[in-house]
């Protein structure tokens, strides 16, 4: 159930951004008895602005947008808690079996069984108040899935969404290509960027392996793929190193040349022409999307019909 993970609808707090709440603290919202604290969404919050390389040190964390998305993160608590109550009426009957296999998923991430001890201490955990935020979560996945279950999507009803639907599925022009960069600039490795990346091009053109070169020289994260960049489109990227990349053909390896990043060498490895994309191409691509739309009626459906029943109140 990739499309539709716990996390992404209601906010699931991964098992070690969990931290620990005092009774005095702000209460963000209040369901059904269950007490959501402030910390809770600060800690959410946090974990999101990682996950997107911003820390709180660099956001006006008091502006309005910043609100909002407190806001929006104490929706998605409330919803978790609303979910949590309904699912507590359909447990799974392996369910402790499964808490144990997330229990150990979890613990098999860390070298050994001082830094899992850690990681809790750290988190202000232990392992049975672990195991319960993992119950919960495979509690939520399993009351999920049953309802995903029930979806089903019929190729009539994706051949209508593809023939209303067709700019969507046009292939634009692509090539396929590798580069080995040095950078410029404060971020330069060498004295001289542009000399080196001459003798570098000047050792292929004599029959070095340009992936090998890439590997040893490169300066980005696709130096260990051999420079691969895979494909990409036109537009995606700064024009002077698009142009070198289309106009250089299929198994050539251009002339070192420089864009705002550093020097460049390119190797293309294939071209796509534009056209378009065909309703077998993308069939499991838009029933995957049309099963999304349905999914998503039928949590909020389902989410309406839990505020109707149980107590929900938002102090924010």
């Amino acid at each position: 159930m990739k499309f539709l993970r716990l996390s992404a609808i209601v906010m699931i707090i991964a098992a070690f951004a969990v931290t620990a709440f005092a009774k005095d603290e702000k209460v963000a919202a209040v369901v059904e008895g269950k007490k959501i604290y402030m910390s809770e969404v600060n800690n959410v919050l946090e974990s999101v602005m990682a996950r997107q390389g911003m820390k709180s040190s660099q956001i006006d964390m008091n502006s309005p947008k910043m609100q909002q998305v407190k806001k929006s993160i104490v929706e998605n608590l409330v919803n978790r808690e609303l979910l949590m109550l309904a699912s507590l009426k359909n447990k799974p009957e392996d369910l402790e079996k499964k808490v144990e296999e997330e229990y150990k998923r979890v613990k098999s991430r860390f070298k050994n069984d001082k830094d899992f001890e850690n990681a809790l201490e750290k988190n202000q955990m232990d392992a049975a108040q672990l195991k319960e935020q993992l119950r919960k979560n495979v509690l939520l996945d399993s009351y999920v899935k049953n309802i995903e279950s029930g979806i089903k999507i019929s190729d009539k009803e994706a051949q209508k969404y593809y023939e209303n639907n067709k700019d969507k599925f046009k292939q634009p022009e692509k090539v396929k290509v590798s580069h080995i960069i040095l950078r410029t600039g404060e971020k330069a490795k060498y004295e001289n960027p542009e000399k080196k990346i001459n003798e570098i091009y000047e050792k292929i053109k004599n029959g070095k392996s340009f992936e090998e070169m890439a590997k040893k020289y490169s300066e980005d994260g696709s130096a260990m793929k051999g420079g691969s960049l895979g494909y990409i489109q036109k537009g995606r990227t700064v024009p002077s190193f698009e142009k070198v990349a289309f106009d250089t053909k299929v198994g050539n390896i251009s002339e070192p040349f420089k864009t705002k990043f550093g020097y460049h060498i390119l190797k293309v490895t294939d071209k796509q022409e534009a056209g378009q994309k065909t309703f077998d191409e993308v069939k499991s691509n838009i029933k995957e999307v049309l099963k999304n739309q349905k999914m998503k009626e039928k949590l909020n459906a389902k989410l309406k019909e839990l505020r109707s029943k149980y107590d929900v109140k938002i102090n924010l």
